[in-house]
């Protein structure tokens, strides 16, 4: 019996080859489309990942102690009191407590926004104003009046002085308010008179008539004026006609020019002239005589505005 030498394992044929290798790259091509499906999962994974990470650092960054907040039960605020400023981390649940913490004393007219009641939220700002109210005594005078009352024996346009006015005295109690230093207000909370004030007492005249030489003269004013006199000087009068008894010159912002008017120890004349140290409650007289003129001389007298 003749051997015949077999090979082991034995070969695979020719096809069977081309068959194997063919599943053999299917395999490879799948594990690499898996391979890359996975790393493509990882990479949006990690694109996505990195956003929600990143917004969170945000939020973690801008809530200024979020991490502190969240694990250790502490709050970030700012306190401003006595012109500083200060950054700090607390436990402290209402603006009381967070005060009580960094040892910030209040005074009774202190003032502080929010309220030491209002809870604490992060990043609060706290406002201490320092309040000081000072009371302050001083003199001050009393304003008087001036009773004002007709008297019908004095003419129209005249007035009496029959007593003045004294002002008096009172002691004032302010109190005065400051805020962090600066004054904001002041108040009087009490008046206490140690001289009374004495109204002064003023007659005017309501009489609008006169009787002078047999008749009866209406007027609508009367003034006392310091009367002087003239006589002839060469030139027209200042409405341009000739002086003539009867010419009184007057300052017309006092008395208008064509004024009708009656004076004393004169008798009538009209204001048709000026002067040019004629001025306010003046009036010059024509004479037709210098002696005339110099009998007259300075005096004062009443001149009434005649209607």
């Amino acid at each position: 019996m003749d051997w015949c030498p077999v090979e082991w394992p034995p070969r695979p044929k020719q096809g069977e080859i081309a068959v194997t290798k063919r599943k053999q790259s299917g395999k490879r091509a799948a594990l690499a489309g898996f391979v890359g499906v996975f790393i493509l999962l990882i990479m949006v994974t990690a694109v996505f990942g990195y956003a929600w990470w990143s917004e969170r650092l945000n939020i973690t960054t801008n809530a200024s102690g979020y991490v502190l907040e969240t694990i250790l039960g502490q709050k970030p605020v700012t306190v401003s009191v006595d012109g500083k400023t200060m950054n700090t981390k607390t436990k402290g649940k209402d603006v009381r407590q967070v005060l009580d913490e960094l040892g910030i004393n209040l005074n009774r007219n202190d003032l502080v926004n929010p309220a030491l009641s209002a809870l604490i939220t992060r990043d609060m700002a706290i406002k201490v104003t320092r309040v000081d109210i000072k009371t302050e005594h001083l003199e001050a005078p009393i304003a008087f009046s001036v009773n004002r009352v007709a008297n019908p024996n004095l003419a129209k346009g005249i007035t009496q002085n029959i007593r003045n006015g004294k002002e008096g005295l009172e002691q004032q109690t302010w109190q005065i308010r400051y805020e962090d230093g600066e004054e904001v207000s002041r108040t009087c909370v009490a008046r206490e008179t140690i001289t009374g004030a004495e109204n002064g007492l003023i007659h005017y005249g309501t009489q609008d008539t006169i009787s002078r030489g047999g008749q009866t003269l209406r007027f609508s004013e009367a003034k006392d004026m310091l009367a002087t006199a003239y006589t002839y000087t060469g030139y027209n009068t200042a409405t341009g006609i000739p002086p003539a008894p009867g010419v009184a010159a007057v300052d017309p912002k006092v008395i208008p020019l064509g004024t009708r008017l009656y004076i004393e120890g004169y008798g009538k004349a009209t204001a048709l002239d000026t002067g040019g140290s004629i001025k306010g409650n003046r009036i010059d007289l024509f004479y037709e005589t210098n002696e005339q003129a110099v009998n007259w001389g300075v005096r004062k007298t009443k001149v009434y505005v005649l209607d």
